[in-house]
């Protein structure tokens, strides 16, 4: 495959992919799950470690036969870092609300999207672990950010 660089998933890569400009892309199930199910585009794996509740049908790249390759995305709401833990612990609460409510939710299943939410310990510890899995990758095929 060539790596096609684009600013933008809707403005050009989506629009390349369906004028048959590209033959596939990577991105997130929530930018392509309305087109897939649309029959606009066609979903060959998924690739967290296990399928997702919200799009069941569409197989992981380990059962399509690359075994042990599981990357997710994740979203997180972050504060400047000098802001007071009490303003932090309220956003926290309030977005952890806001992402129970059944209303939220049923707004992000059509996507494709499992809505959780965790404390700031919780991200802390997850964006340590994605350094530690994806710095020596990065550092190694020398990838700079622009």
């Amino acid at each position: 495959m060539t790596h096609v660089p684009y600013r933008g998933v809707a403005a050009g890569a989506m629009n390349d992919l369906l004028a048959g400009r590209l033959d596939a892309m990577f991105n997130t199930t929530g930018s392509l799950l309305q087109s897939v199910r649309a029959d606009q585009v066609r979903a060959l794996a998924i690739s967290s470690a296990s399928r997702q509740p919200n799009a069941a049908e569409i197989p992981t790249f380990a059962e399509s036969g690359v075994p042990g390759y599981a990357v997710e995305s994740w979203y997180a709401v972050f504060v400047p870092a000098k802001t007071p833990p009490e303003i932090v612990k309220k956003i926290q609460t309030d977005v952890a609300k806001a992402l129970a409510d059944p209303a939220v939710k049923a707004r992000f299943e059509p996507l494709g999207v499992t809505v959780a939410s965790s404390t700031p310990e919780e991200l802390g510890a997850r964006m340590k672990a994605e350094a530690e899995l994806w710095g020596p990758i990065i550092k190694a095929a020398n990838i700079k950010g622009e």
